[in-house]
């Protein structure tokens, strides 16, 4: 059998799922399939299902979730006639490929989760008098009833994808008919590596089973720390950053047309351990001061950071050749070394398919901002965001800054340097800017507003010392947003 241990989880990802459109509608029924393909629905069928939970009919919104019981309720049938409800157990791990009219039998239990392989030693339902348990975040269920042949949840086209959902998420401008669709809508460059199905089935993210939207690209995200020290900045040590109750990776979420996941941890600690929400390969990341860069050593670079590897249909990456798509990894850095013009984080240029280990050099910034601050000595500090390239004041200190209110001017530094980095990640920056005089490499030049600046301004007058530091990234950089060729 599956992992069963989010069954409560999967209650919750089935109340949620009622408040993000589907609606309570007036309660539908599960139609029986012709047993002979494309197995579509028999419409004139006086025999039909329904599928209930805690009393209640949910039919129109019910989609699998790990762990979950529901109870099949047929109608139809004379009340002298006695109700036969049988399984139909897996045969292949994928039935739509196969096209075999039995349980699915999908790898794992999730799109990125869970380790069996699949195949019919591991059904993704199981079925007991007329309680049905889903082991799989997506799988189909085959059962007979009284010799009908039913599919549930309802898929019509034989896609693996219920009906309900395809309605939402698939529409005529951007369709899923075979689930095998990498369409994501929106810029010139290609979807997320994600095939719709796999959306469908979903990810855990951070213990919490979502679905995803095929029409927006997916970028899962993860925080590993500390690394180059012990006292991490980012949890576990005496501040932990941000300190306002913002997401660390707030700046990032604004990049347009994407969902960000930040994946959570296997057993979160004080080190925040790696996740079992992707592959992590990583073993350490040393601070190397000839080169002024940090040096990973990774048992597996292949598979490092796979987010797919429960994939029913992995999408070719055309750069790497292969089917495995990735995410992105922040490792936090506590070096100080480096004084002159030290830089407040790295990455790879490209997709989270390259070698696109970022780095947040937590300490460093955490020193250039106090300096700064100190520099204005009882000057009241003021937080100053942009929309677009026009400043706009957010925050102004009573009067000489408290340690709160330097900590408040380091978290959206933190933020801004973070997002910067993986925003390079993922080519919001294509080519180099600046002039022969000046280069800012693959940044925008510093003041244009967006989270690629080069870097933070601060001004210093009679009055205020003030930090002007972006918090969004610009709008005409979206069309080369990559995460995988």
């Amino acid at each position: 059998m599956k992992n069963r241990r989010w069954m409560i989880r999967g209650v919750l990802g089935l109340t949620m799922w009622s408040t993000i459109g589907l609606g309570v509608a007036q309660a539908g029924v599960i139609l029986p399939v012709n047993t002979s393909a494309p197995f579509s629905p028999m419409t004139n069928s006086a025999v039909s299902i329904s599928i209930f939970q805690f009393g209640i009919d949910i039919t129109d919104r019910w989609l699998p979730e790990p762990g979950q019981t529901v109870q099949i309720v047929v109608n139809g049938l004379a009340s002298d006639v006695a109700t036969s409800i049988t399984f139909v157990p897996p045969v292949f791990a994928n039935p739509i490929a196969n096209s075999s009219l039995t349980t699915s039998a999908y790898p794992g239990v999730c799109t990125n989760f869970g380790l069996d392989t699949g195949g019919p030693a591991f059904p993704d339902f199981s079925l007991v008098g007329n309680n049905l348990t889903s082991n799989d975040c997506g799988g189909m269920a085959v059962i007979l009833v009284n010799g009908l042949t039913f599919i549930l949840p309802q898929d019509s086209n034989f896609n693996g994808i219920p009906d309900i959902w395809e309605a939402i998420f698939c529409p005529p401008a951007n369709p899923c008919p075979t689930g095998k669709e990498d369409n994501e809508a929106g810029g010139s460059q290609p979807g997320d590596g994600i095939a719709a199905f796999d959306e469908y089935r979903g990810f855990m993210v951070s213990g919490v089973h979502i679905r995803t939207d095929p029409g927006q690209k997916d970028l899962f995200v993860h925080l590993r720390n500390p690394k180059c020290g012990t006292a991490s900045l980012l949890g576990g040590g005496g501040v932990t950053y941000p300190t306002d109750g913002t997401s660390l990776f707030a700046n990032v979420n604004t990049i347009s047309g994407a969902q960000i996941h930040p994946l959570g941890y296997a057993t979160p600690n004080a080190n925040h351990a790696a996740t079992d929400e992707w592959v992590d390969n990583l073993v350490d990341a040393v601070y190397n001061a000839t080169t002024n860069t940090v040096t990973f050593t990774i048992s597996n670079t292949t598979t490092d950071r796979q987010i797919n590897k429960n994939a029913v249909y992995p999408v070719l990456d055309t750069i790497t050749l292969n089917t495995i798509q990735k995410g992105l990894r922040i490792t936090e850095c506590l070096d100080t070394s480096v004084t002159t013009n030290p830089p407040m984080g790295s990455a790879g240029l490209g997709t989270p398919n390259g070698p696109d280990n970022a780095v947040l050099y937590t300490q460093r910034i955490v020193n250039s901002i106090n300096g700064l601050i100190t520099a204005g000595g009882t000057r009241p500090v003021r937080y100053f965001t942009y929309d677009g390239a026009t400043p706009v004041l957010m925050f102004t200190s009573a009067g000489a800054p408290t340690d709160a209110d330097r900590n408040f001017i380091i978290s959206k530094a933190i933020q801004f340097y973070l997002s910067m980095e993986l925003g390079h990640s993922v080519k919001l920056t294509p080519t180099v800017e600046g002039t022969r005089k000046t280069t800012y490499g693959y940044h925008h030049a510093p003041g244009t507003g967006s989270n690629l600046d080069q870097t933070i301004i601060n001004t210093l007058d009679a009055t205020f010392n003030s930090f002007y530091v972006p918090a969004f990234y610009n709008s005409n950089d979206d069309a080369a947003y990559r995460l995988h060729k």
